[in-house]
């Protein structure tokens, strides 16, 4: 208007202001240099998106909004959805680089768009989410597309993917503790006689080398099929951060995993006595 050598007229100022404090975008549209008045844009937030992304905070991610609406918009709008932090007025060549930045410092990072200002940092994103309502370029350029449409997809698709990493992580966990727990109960067996400095970690007391050896067998030939159901079923995801699920997955199948051949293999050496005394 002023580029027009007009004056805007002085409600329209604060009348914008007051449209963005209320989370809508205002537009104004003017013919020539006469302002008509101001079309609001308002964005509905779903119903739970705070829970959602208090979700999201639980699982150690960090969510920050990035928009091109004006500063105040995006203020209003970061403060009811929740997040941790917003960016406002970006162009797409500031989401691009902004990702890039967050890269550089070590950071995986998802992005969630549906438009063709989203379309290279979505590219750019280790996860690039494309919502099914958004335009072509955008869904090209993600590396998967929510049918749904909703933002929050996110959660489920780190859920996912930490279920894999957490069932993988669980199972070679409880191996090699179960190894470990295994070699204590037949190397000793096999060498006290021969090397007694070994007696103190024979803390299993087995009956003989051979049962020691049947014992681990047979324990091993029960365990797996056992652990099938648990591994096709996969390890119940929970929403906690990197160090408390690897201190809990060290907890119940570390230390699981050395418990359990104890307690098996004993039983079994203890089965394999009584039932040889009988026969």
């Amino acid at each position: 208007m002023r580029a027009l050598g007009t004056t805007p007229p002085a409600q329209l100022e604060p009348l914008v202001t007051r449209v963005a404090a209320q989370g809508a975008t205002p537009l104004v549209v003017a013919e020539g240099n006469r302002v008509l008045g101001v079309v609001i844009l308002e964005d509905t937030l779903k119903p739970d998106v705070g829970m959602r992304i208090a979700q999201l905070r639980r699982m150690g991610l960090h969510t920050i909004m990035i928009t091109g609406d004006n500063r105040l918009t995006a203020k209003t709008l970061a403060e009811r959805a929740g997040v941790d932090d917003f960016v406002a007025e970006a162009t797409p060549e500031a989401k691009l680089a902004f990702l890039r930045q967050e890269q550089a410092e070590g950071k995986l990072v998802a992005m969630m768009g549906d438009g063709t200002n989203d379309a290279p940092a979505l590219a750019q994103a280790d996860v690039g989410l494309a919502m099914n309502s958004g335009n072509q370029a955008a869904k090209e350029a993600g590396n998967m597309v929510d049918l749904d449409s909703d933002p929050t997809k996110l959660i489920e698709v780190v859920e996912i993917g930490k279920q894999l990493l957490m069932t993988r992580g669980a199972f070679t966990t409880f191996s090699i503790a179960n190894d470990v727990a295994k070699y204590f109960a037949i190397i000793p067996a096999l060498f006290a006689a021969t090397l007694p400095w070994l007696k103190p970690i024979d803390v299993m007391h087995l009956h003989s080398p051979t049962s020691a050896i049947l014992s681990a067998v047979i324990f091993n030939a029960l365990i797996i099929p056992m652990l099938i159901p648990v591994a096709l079923k996969g390890v119940r995801y929970r929403p906690l951060g990197a160090d408390a699920l690897l201190r809990r997955n060290l907890l119940i199948r570390g230390l699981g995993g050395i418990i359990v051949p104890f307690i098996g293999i004993k039983l079994i050496d203890a089965t394999i006595v009584i039932l040889h005394l009988v026969a």
